[in-house]
């Protein structure tokens, strides 16, 4: 009896492929509702987050989070105008001058409308 010798197949077949696709698209897609629908409720209190406030509200990373900041600003998903600024030290403690080149500085962001 002869044995044949069988090509291992491939892990995944296409349409597995074609369906991790449309998962992920839609993950995105999720993640990046639930940070635009934050981003305005915080533009209505005219607060600026950052990324590791909306990490705490979202529970998404904060790689994720800027990605999808970025994402926000492309004609596809609706042209928002994304802010970004230095976070200012409290009163109590005044910010030493110039800014010592290893000191952390901590960046917040704000979303507004297209316009």
């Amino acid at each position: 009896m002869e044995m044949q010798q069988t090509q291992p197949q491939q892990m995944r077949p296409q349409h597995a492929q074609t369906q991790m696709g449309k998962a992920s698209l839609q993950e995105n897609e999720t993640q990046l509702t639930a940070i635009r629908e934050l981003m305005m409720r915080a533009l209505c209190e005219d607060a600026w987050l950052t990324l590791g406030e909306i990490a705490e509200a979202t529970e998404f990373g904060e790689a994720s989070i800027s990605a999808q900041l970025r994402h926000l600003r492309k004609a596809r998903h609706g042209r928002y105008r994304v802010e970004k600024r230095r976070r200012k030290t409290s009163a109590a403690v005044p910010e030493p001058l110039p800014i010592a080149r290893n000191a952390i500085v901590i960046w917040e962001y704000r979303v507004l409308p297209p316009g």
